[in-house]
């Protein structure tokens, strides 16, 4: 009898999970893409998966995609998107361009305000905050869009 209701239990968690791995989708699928041709990718123009780790944001990415990097989140920073992106006020996951900082599980994030941008790449993998989310990116394979 107890199997059984605990069964029953783990099977209805499992489908609320479900419901709002879907919904969690749904949502970032509504961020719009804005394509830079200087850097034949798309990027999306808002961050989302605020409050999850580098990790739950890796799993939720769809074939093509990828996580930033430094470099393509610092250019854009410079670049005429930069207001596009909302990129003077910014606290998201890029990849860590860092083999030390990977091979010691720590994720990188980019800070950038209106005074200052900065790169830390040595947080814990397994952190998250409200404020701290990502964006995807995707990389083109045609030039003209």
């Amino acid at each position: 009898m107890k199997t059984s209701k605990t069964q029953k239990q783990i099977e209805k968690k499992e489908k609320e999970l479900k419901e709002l791995k879907e919904q969690l989708k749904k949502e970032t699928d509504k961020t719009g893409w804005l394509y830079i041709p200087e850097l034949k990718i798309e990027v999306q123009t808002k961050i989302h998966h605020k409050d999850k780790t580098y990790a739950e944001c890796e799993k939720d990415l769809s074939k093509g995609e990828s996580i930033p990097t430094y470099e393509q989140i610092q250019w854009l920073r410079n670049s005429k998107y930069r207001d596009q992106l909302n990129l003077l006020d910014t606290w998201e996951f890029v990849q860590n361009p860092d083999k030390i900082s990977k091979d010691n599980d720590y994720v990188a994030r980019f800070d950038a305000g209106s005074d200052c941008a900065n790169l830390g790449c040595d947080w814990d993998s397994s952190y998250a905050n409200s404020g701290l989310g990502v964006r995807f990116a995707k990389k083109l394979k045609v030039e003209n869009k």
